[in-house]
């Protein structure tokens, strides 16, 4: 098994972001696009404004072929992102993993395989640019 990383959207807030991850009620649902990871996928990382925050367990990835149920907001209301059609959605299960310490990576489109042991080793971990 390997893991993946994601980035986080940055026009939220990191205390937004927490609040919204601790949410302990359902799934999590994260769209990857129409390409589908070649090798069998464990975690999904995420990265927030050029900081590793966190991981979570993928419970199983489907491509969105229209029978995912609507997404909803916190509060009830219908959310106003949905994946699209045809993409591929990795369906996560709480609790997250919150990363403790600093760990930086660029913000990036898409998705990458990912290992934090071997990245922790490199230089971009280190400084943030």
């Amino acid at each position: 098994m390997c893991d993946i990383i994601k980035t986080w959207p940055a026009v939220l807030a990191v205390a937004h972001t927490r609040i919204i991850f601790s949410h302990g009620c359902g799934n999590f649902y994260f769209a990857l696009g129409r390409g589908k990871p070649k090798r069998p996928v464990d975690r999904l990382w995420w990265t927030h404004r050029g900081k590793i925050i966190g991981s979570f367990q993928i419970d199983c990835m489907v491509r969105n072929d229209g029978s995912l149920t609507r997404l909803f907001a916190m509060d009830g209301s219908g959310s106003r992102w949905q994946p699209k059609f045809g993409s591929m959605v990795a369906i996560c299960r709480p609790p997250v993993s919150w990363l403790r310490e600093r760990v930086f990576h660029e913000g990036f489109r898409g998705w990458r395989y990912f290992d934090l042991p071997a990245h922790r080793q490199t230089l971009d971990a280190i400084i943030r640019l």
